[in-house]
C-alpha cells in the first residue's frame, strides 16, 4: 500500500510540475520585450538605437523571431537565417541565451584580423 500510495504522490507532484512549466512558457509578446531590454544594454549604436525607438525594436524582433514551442518551454532565434543567431530558451518565465548573450558585440568575421608577421596595412 505504501509503494502506491509514493508512486501516487510522485505522478501528482510530477503532473503539477509539468502544469507549471506549461504554464510558465513564455510567448512571443514575451520574448520580445526581453530582447528589447537586451538590445537597449547593448554597447554603442545598437543600444542608443534600441533604447530611442522601442516601438521599432519590438516590431523587428516580432517580424524576426522565430519561435519553436515545445509546449513546455520555447526556443526562439531572431533572424534564424543568420548563423550568429543565438538561440534562447523560453522556460519557467525566464529567458536564457543559449551562446553569446544578446548584448555582447558580434565576433569579427573570420578572416579580418591582420595576420602574424603582416603589417595589417
Amino acid at each position: 500500500m505504501k509503494a502506491a500510495s509514493r508512486t501516487h504522490r510522485m505522478l501528482v507532484a510530477l503532473a503539477v510540475i509539468v502544469a507549471l512549466l506549461a504554464l510558465g512558457n513564455p510567448g512571443l509578446d514575451d520574448f520580445a520585450a526581453y530582447a528589447r531590454n537586451k538590445l537597449e544594454d547593448a554597447p554603442g549604436a545598437v543600444g542608443f538605437l534600441a533604447g530611442l525607438l522601442p516601438g521599432l525594436t519590438r516590431s523587428y524582433v516580432l517580424s524576426n523571431t522565430r519561435r519553436s514551442n515545445f509546449g513546455l518551454f520555447s526556443i526562439y532565434r531572431i533572424d534564424p537565417g543568420d548563423p550568429r543567431s543565438v538561440p534562447v530558451l523560453g522556460i519557467a518565465w525566464h529567458f536564457l541565451p543559449l551562446g553569446r548573450s544578446l548584448s555582447q558585440p558580434s565576433p569579427p568575421p573570420r578572416g579580418s584580423e591582420p595576420r602574424e608577421g603582416s603589417s595589417g596595412v
